[in-house]
């Protein structure tokens, strides 16, 4: 045996060891009874909760016991693992609806959705011709403009001259009635043409307004004469509120919008158009619903390029009718 003075010293115990202490069972439980939750016991009140929920819910047997100022689950040992497959497929369905009620990012708005102000031009130049008595080659003098091109229901009627639906949107009575239209509509416009691009955005512009000219007819009592494109306007408010995804789960809320905006911008002023507006809201919020229920279900749309040379086309072959070119 080495001297005690060759002997290697002793290392002393280091200070800042965790000590571990040993969790006994509660006593009042079987020995059959095992633990179900972690050994930190539940990280939060919520989730003790859910627990106790769905093991309630499933008719599980289960004990609380609480120790150092945490709370265990206890279960039977031959109902542990049914208990973890339940808080398993548990975690699983919260997941999914998770993912599902998750705000999805907004697509990239299109290109050149700028573009789509540029459709107020037609009711500028339009007014102008009729202001200024400017004759163009081959057509009819700008004074007789407003009587071609109305919304006058005894024409509609009688003659079924369908195409003052359309025409009807870009005449006005005077100045300040247009440039209200043009400029609220050169707002709204780029707003649709984001989301649906400049060549659609006219065209859904120009379908909404006449069909809420068509629409108008029904809640009117003939005679009568309307103008302006104060319809396609509320056409495309109610595009966007048709296709606005719901607010919070509830899909009244863009509805309940559409409607203020049309009380707040449609019922004022002299000789306002209550009907046109309100036909152009509806008309807009069934094509909002459409381009939602399409873009939902993936189906093929026009594409851009396409429908701006179908509203051009549109636009000018409702004028040539109106002048009785073609």
């Amino acid at each position: 045996m080495p001297p005690a003075a060759s002997r290697p010293p002793l290392r002393a115990a280091p200070r800042n060891r965790r000590r571990y202490r040993l969790r006994l069972r509660p006593r009042s439980l079987s020995p059959y009874w095992v633990r179900l939750s972690g050994p930190r016991g539940f990280e939060s009140y919520r989730e003790q909760q859910e627990w106790l929920l769905l093991l309630s819910a499933r008719g599980l047997p289960f004990r609380l016991w609480k120790a150092d100022g945490v709370n265990h689950c206890y279960v039977p040992a031959l109902t542990r693992e049914v208990a973890r497959c339940e808080l398993r497929l548990y975690r699983q369905e919260e997941a999914l609806n998770a993912r599902r009620n998750s705000p999805q990012p907004a697509p990239p708005p299109r290109r050149g959705w700028q573009w789509a102000a540029a459709a107020v031009l037609p009711l500028i130049l339009i007014h102008a011709c009729r202001a200024t008595g400017l004759t163009l080659p081959a057509l009819p003098s700008p004074d007789r403009w407003l009587s071609l091109g109305s919304l006058d229901s005894a024409r509609l009627y009688v003659y079924h001259e369908g195409y003052r639906c359309l025409t009807a949107l870009f005449l006005h009575g005077d100045v300040v009635h247009l440039y209200g239209n043009a400029l609220l509509s050169a707002l709204a416009l780029p707003l649709i043409a984001r989301s649906f691009g400049t060549g659609r955005a006219w065209l859904l512009a120009l379908i909404g307004g006449a069909l809420g000219n068509a629409l108008a007819m029904l809640f009117r009592t003939p005679p009568y004469v309307a103008l302006g494109f104060s319809t396609a306007f509320f056409a495309v408010i109610g595009l966007l509120c048709g296709q606005a995804r719901p607010w919070r789960g509830n899909p009244i809320i863009p509805l309940l919008a559409g409607g203020g905006l049309l009380a707040m911008l449609g019922t004022e002023g002299e000789h306002v158009d209550y009907a046109g507006h309100v036909g152009g809201l509806l008309a807009g919020l069934a094509l909002g619903q459409w381009e939602r229920f399409r873009l939902r279900r993936k189906l093929p749309a026009l594409p851009d390029p396409a429908a701006a040379l179908l509203a051009i086309l549109l636009f000018i072959g409702g004028w040539l009718m109106a002048f009785g070119l073609i």
